[in-house]
């Protein structure tokens, strides 16, 4: 009976501790995925700048070259053929990783896509790169802020827990 309650406690330390490290991760992702969109405006803004190839073609590369093929706001966009905005918005709301204040940065850049001349399209792609910039130094200033706090908090919650059922 001891070993069973013991057994009963440790679980709901690891169940709590684990579920802090969930948490504290999701910070963690938000910062790679704000810093591989970052990495794929700056090859869309090299690409469109210097190869003058369409942004289909250009999107579909950055897909393979930066997302490995996963799925990503560049292959949803790369592989509709009708309203660009509209993929755009859907894979960006695909991503869970973001939160509402980066799915709205992401997805403005996104209204005038394909359809101003190339240097309207690079100065968007500039203010959506100092937008995502700033988004990614908040990004980083809650993860530093709170990935440790989440992670202490589930081991003192799991802790406390088996403090009050004993």
């Amino acid at each position: 009976m001891i070993f069973i309650k013991n057994v009963e406690l440790i679980s709901i330390i690891i169940i709590c501790s684990y579920i802090g490290f969930l948490k504290s991760k999701s910070f963690e992702n938000r910062v790679i995925e704000l810093s591989k969109f970052q990495n794929a405006l700056v090859m869309f803004e090299s690409k469109l700048k210097f190869t003058y190839e369409p942004i289909k073609n250009i999107f579909e590369e950055i897909s393979k070259v930066i997302y490995k093929n996963e799925n990503n706001v560049f292959y949803y966009t790369a592989k509709e053929e009708r309203n660009i905005y509209k993929a755009w918005c859907d894979g960006i709301d695909k991503n869970s990783f973001l939160n509402i204040e980066d799915k709205d940065v992401i997805k403005m850049m996104g209204k005038l896509l394909g359809k101003t001349d190339i240097e309207g399209q690079l100065s968007e792609i500039s203010l959506g790169l100092d937008l995502v910039s700033k988004q990614i130094k908040t990004a980083e200033f809650e993860k530093n802020k709170n990935c440790k706090l989440y992670k202490t908090m589930g081991v003192i919650l799991g802790l406390g827990i088996c403090i009050i059922l004993i």
